[in-house]
This record gives C-alpha cells, sequence and structure tokens, in this order.
C-alpha cells in the first residue's frame, strides 16, 4: 500500500492571539500551509478541518470560513471533524483515508481552536459538555473533575496511592528534562497548550 505523507505545514505563534475568531485563524494557516507544500490552493482536492466548538464561537458550521481565504477550493469537498480533544487527530485520518482510497492527490488538513475570548468558567462548562452528561455533568470541579474521577479509579484499581505517583511523575519530568531525545519528543506535540488554534498540515499520496 502507498503511504500518505506531510508534505507542508504551518502554525499560528504560541501566545494568546489578538485574532478576533476562528476564521482569522484558518485565514493565518490554510494559505500558507499549502504555500509550504509549493503547490497551488486548486490542486487540493479535499479539506477536513477539525473544530470542538459547542459554545466557544457563535459561527458554527466552520467547513465554509476555509472559502472566505482560499475561494480557488470551492466546488471541493471540506469535512468537518469533531472528537473533543482527538478531533485533530481523527481529522489527519480522515485525509489519509481519502487519499489511500484514490479520491486525490492533496489533502489540505486544518486544526482550530479559540477558547482565550471566552471566561475561564464558561470554559469550564463548555468542556464538561464532552462528558457523559447522565453521569458527570454535576462532577465537581468540571471537567478536570471527570479526570480526576478516572485518576482515582486507576489508584484504587491498581493499589498505587496518589503520592507514590506524584513521585514517579517528578521522576519522569526530571529525566525528561536531561534527555534529549525526550525532551524532543515533548516539543513536537501538535497540541498547543495555552495557545488554542492547532498546526494546519498538507497532505499528499506518494
Amino acid at each position: 500500500m502507498t503511504e500518505a505523507c506531510i508534505v507542508g505545514w504551518a502554525h499560528s505563534p504560541f501566545g494568546k492571539l489578538d485574532d478576533p475568531d476562528i476564521e482569522s485563524l484558518i485565514g493565518r494557516v490554510a494559505g500558507a500551509a499549502i504555500a509550504d507544500a509549493g503547490i497551488a490552493p486548486h490542486e487540493i482536492e479535499g479539506t477536513f478541518l477539525s473544530l470542538f466548538n459547542n459554545g466557544f464561537s457563535a459561527q458554527d458550521f466552520p467547513s465554509s470560513l476555509v472559502l472566505q481565504h482560499l475561494p480557488e477550493m470551492r466546488h471541493r469537498p471540506i469535512t468537518r471533524f469533531e472528537n473533543a480533544c482527538a478531533s485533530g487527530s481523527a481529522a489527519i485520518h480522515g485525509a489519509r483515508d481519502f487519499l489511500l482510497a484514490g479520491r486525490g492527490r492533496f489533502a489540505l488538513v486544518i486544526g482550530v481552536e479559540k477558547m482565550t475570548a471566552t471566561p475561564g468558567k464558561e470554559v469550564g462548562d463548555i468542556l464538561l459538555k464532552a462528558s457523559y452528561q447522565k453521569e458527570e455533568a454535576d462532577i465537581p470541579a468540571g471537567f478536570a473533575g471527570v479526570f480526576g474521577k478516572i485518576a482515582e479509579k486507576y489508584f484504587n484499581a491498581t493499589a498505587i496511592s496518589p503520592t507514590r505517583s506524584r513521585r514517579s511523575r517528578r521522576r519522569t519530568i526530571k529525566t525528561a528534562s536531561t534527555t534529549p531525545t525526550r525532551r524532543c519528543g515533548k516539543t513536537s506535540a501538535t497540541t498547543s497548550a495555552g495557545t488554542f488554534p492547532k498546526r494546519t498540515r498538507t497532505s499528499r499520496r506518494r
């Protein structure tokens, strides 16, 4: 099987950005990723956009926003992926499947989020809606509390105390800070903590 590969990419700067909405964030990176691949926008035969919205943006149906910046891509399929924290990964897999199925030679993958315009309390409430509401809607501490419950079950099942786990985590962090390969792996993560707009990739089939 011929595998797909990444031939161009772009991402917004790290830090709190002045972009007013997800449309401007998409505009920052979509064309730049295509240019980095050395191709023209009309050569993109499928676009895959990931966004967990659920109230972060008043503008829904974000797939169409790509065309505000790249009108040459009109009348080509654009698909939105929403899979909570795995939205970006799902979009990448969707593009890969598209290419391996022979439906096109080039695909554009865009991941975008903007949380900084939303008050902190609302952010927690929005994220909590990605949980199973019938059982987890009233968990204290919101979405963080969901992960706390998961950790509690893990400690109970493995008989590992939280104190011992924290010591192990400190050893892991210390090792990672002194090992170049692990430090590189840590910085290569595509999730932009504190930035929220994610990396954009252009993929092609060999």
